[in-house]
């Protein structure tokens, strides 16, 4: 059995080489395809085949160079922005597999980078994707903590908010809501830390029900705009 082994361990380094290179040549073919100058492209395959090897998907790496060329970013910039995200993309990877995502997609890697990107810690990323009853409610998980971090909740606040909403099996439209919801909040004068708080004692459970991205509604507790000053007198 330890002589199979050895032969399958053997045969896998033999042809990690010729795999790379495919890799590297599929993601520099693509590059060229959509327009980039054959040498920015191996540039920007080069740095994808590394961060494969890395366990960091490439297609995001490629994306991202093809966004700056169509903004006519200049070659060096768009370099560095790539080296950059694959450091992110490496961050991001090992924090969902703290969560306990062995393999993650690269869906639930982009997630976990963007979330990472608004100031959302490795802790609380691996707590999302822990809180997660599946590994594909993982990335919308994550890019919701990452929009309610993105309107001014504290990173830990925003994790914690998905977190309870996750373990309280909502269902995803629920979920995907809340930001929705932060919106409605925040136009009725709420500031983002009352919002937060809000949440966290479980005010939202009306307005999240029947919240809609294209339809808000008025937060449960919150008085609408109209009679936010009925107290005053006409001439106020």
């Amino acid at each position: 059995m330890s002589a199979i082994r050895g032969i399958i361990a053997a045969a896998v380094l033999a042809a990690a080489p010729a795999l790379v290179a495919a890799q590297q040549g599929d993601v520099e073919a693509r590059l060229q395809a959509r327009g980039l100058p054959a040498d920015l492209a191996r540039d920007v395959a080069a740095v994808a085949t590394d961060a494969a090897a890395r366990g960091v998907p490439t297609g995001p790496l490629a994306d991202k160079a093809v966004e700056g060329w169509a903004k006519q970013v200049p070659a060096p910039r768009i370099l560095t922005a790539v080296r950059a995200f694959a450091g992110q993309l490496a961050d991001a990877r090992d924090a969902v597999r703290a969560g306990g995502l062995a393999e993650p997609s690269g869906d639930v890697v982009v997630a976990a980078a963007e979330a990472m990107g608004t100031g959302l810690g490795a802790g609380p990323v691996a707590s999302v994707v822990r809180a997660a009853p599946n590994a594909a409610a993982a990335a919308p998980a994550l890019s919701v903590t990452a929009a309610l971090a993105a309107q001014g909740l504290g990173s830990e606040q925003a994790a914690t908010i998905v977190v309870r909403a996750l373990h309280s099996h909502r269902p995803m439209v629920q979920l995907l809501n809340l930001p929705s919801l932060a919106r409605v909040m925040h136009s009725e004068g709420l500031a983002p830390g009352d919002i937060g708080r809000k949440m966290l004692e479980g005010g939202d459970d009306e307005g999240v029900e029947h919240a809609s991205p294209t339809r808000g509604v008025r937060p449960p507790g919150v008085p609408p705009s109209g009679q936010r000053d009925t107290h005053r007198g006409p001439d106020n």
